[in-house]
């Protein structure tokens, strides 16, 4: 973990599920999340990739580069940008909360 600052937590459940549920199954459910959210940003770019057959910086600098501006694509490109960003953002959660398991 790269220098993850780790928080303690404290939750209120119901006592039948704090009976059947460990720390490491909760764990697990939020891993999952951050997994689930990972693949969804990737898949968004993915589909912007094979729109345009770019990556996001050759797309990024196509567009800021263009003489003619076209809207849709400077929408794409703001798209993509929050794509990109929560990739990386629930990318970093997942590896980080993968760490926390026991």
């Amino acid at each position: 973990m790269q220098n993850a600052v780790l928080k303690e937590m404290k939750i209120k459940l119901p006592r039948d599920v704090v009976d059947t549920v460990s720390n490491n199954e909760i764990i697990v459910l939020l891993i999952d999340k951050a997994l689930n959210k990972t693949e969804y940003y990737k898949s968004k770019r993915n589909d912007l990739e094979e729109k345009y057959g770019k990556n996001y910086v050759d797309f990024k600098k196509m567009v800021e580069n263009s003489k003619d501006e076209k809207f849709g694509e400077w929408d794409d490109l703001i798209l993509w940008e929050g794509y990109e960003l929560g990739f990386k953002e629930w990318s970093k959660k997942y590896e980080e909360l993968k760490h926390c398991l026991k």
